[in-house]
């Protein structure tokens, strides 16, 4: 089973009342959801961003990869 951990957060009443109505009775699972999805989004871009960077060649993932193999 997974541990969890009581933390406080300070939000708009507005974006409470929404998350409360949405949440289905479970604020907790419905914000962790939440974060847990920002925090792909925000991985995502970090990807995209570094693609950009190195004009998407990924040469240097798949050298790292087949020196990971032997």
């Amino acid at each position: 089973m997974a541990t969890t951990e009581k933390v406080t957060v300070s939000l708009p009443p507005d974006v409470l009342a929404a998350a409360r109505a949405a949440s289905g009775g479970n604020l907790s699972a419905y914000t962790a959801n939440a974060l847990k999805n920002q925090a792909i989004r925000d991985a995502a871009a970090a990807l995209e961003a570094w693609r950009a960077a190195t004009g998407d060649n990924l040469d240097d993932v798949y050298d790292m990869a087949e020196k990971d193999e032997r």
